[in-house]
């Protein structure tokens, strides 16, 4: 049975932001909470075979000791660190992997966003997109300067595809185990080419005045939300979802992931858009991941 939430933190500044994100969030819904660093030593390790040619055993001992000091400072730091009670734990080796093997444990992975520029983010968040593109456990991405402080009012991006439903479903079951109000967030987006075009509309409506009602009317009818949890606007991907989460002061906005269950597609361009541009606390939940 998997465990609690794991904090997932490199020991710089943003590691404050994640745990006391992962402290809210554990407190709220009464899970364990685990704190974890690894120590990225691979290159001490891998001497041997790296150096195979001018190696000497004699450099070993002091390869290892190196390794262990290291392993001893990240267990002080990381003690100091991590909110009373909580789980610490300190592995060696390659973060992406550590991070992702450890992960499986937990129902949940806390992580620090990686910058604002895709060109950032693609360089140095290869832990999150790691996780992310093998959808085995749902992902909250934190802002160094935006922890989640407060959890009133938890938005579900929803669309009529099954990554869509999961994330709806889980941000209902969060809001009930948290105290906390949901809302469900659609866009319908009638630009040439765009691939939010809803499909779930007949072509005859889709140059109607009404199209948003239509809209709503076939979401609440395929996906069960309650008609006055469901807000519906015109516009566009990434940039309209944040700003309705920014317009109904939402606190934690959680989107759907297909990773699992399509290699072409993967986590989604909306989500990888979102991964980029969001300040606000983002959940990405695995299809089929339950709460």
């Amino acid at each position: 049975m998997r465990e609690g939430i794991l904090a997932a933190v490199d020991l710089t500044a943003s590691s404050q932001s994640v745990l006391r994100t992962a402290e809210l969030l554990a407190g709220r819904l009464g899970w364990p909470l685990s704190v974890l660093h690894v120590v990225e030593d691979s290159y001490l390790r891998t001497a041997p075979k790296r150096f195979a040619p001018v190696w000497d055993e004699a450099y070993r001992e002091g390869l290892e000791a190196t390794s262990r000091l290291l392993g001893e400072l990240a267990e002080r730091a990381l003690g100091r660190m991590a909110p009373p009670g909580a789980r610490t734990v300190v592995h060696h080796g390659n973060p992406v992997r550590e991070v992702a093997g450890e992960a499986l444990r937990h129902r949940m992975l806390v992580l620090a966003s990686e910058g604002r520029s895709p060109l950032e983010r693609v360089a140095r968040g290869g832990v999150s997109h790691y996780v992310l593109h093998r959808g085995e456990v749902p992902v909250l991405s934190v802002d160094e300067g935006r922890p989640l402080s407060k959890l009133q009012r938890v938005a579900a991006a929803v669309d009529d595809s099954s990554a869509g439903l999961s994330a709806w479903r889980y941000a209902e079951e969060l809001a009930r185990a948290t105290g906390s109000e949901v809302l469900a967030f659609h866009l319908v987006s009638l630009m040439p080419g765009s691939c939010c075009v809803p499909t779930y509309l007949p072509p005859e409506l889709m140059r109607e005045a009404e199209v948003v009602d239509h809209a709503r009317e076939a979401l609440v009818e395929r996906l069960g939300i309650p008609p006055e949890r469901l807000v519906i606007e015109r516009g566009e991907e990434s940039r309209g979802l944040l700003d309705l989460a920014e317009e109904h002061g939402v606190d934690l906005l959680v989107v759907g992931s297909r990773a699992k269950s399509s290699q072409r597609t993967r986590i989604g361009r909306t989500v990888v858009e979102l991964l980029y541009q969001a300040e606000l606390p983002l959940l990405i939940v695995p299809e089929a991941a339950q709460l």
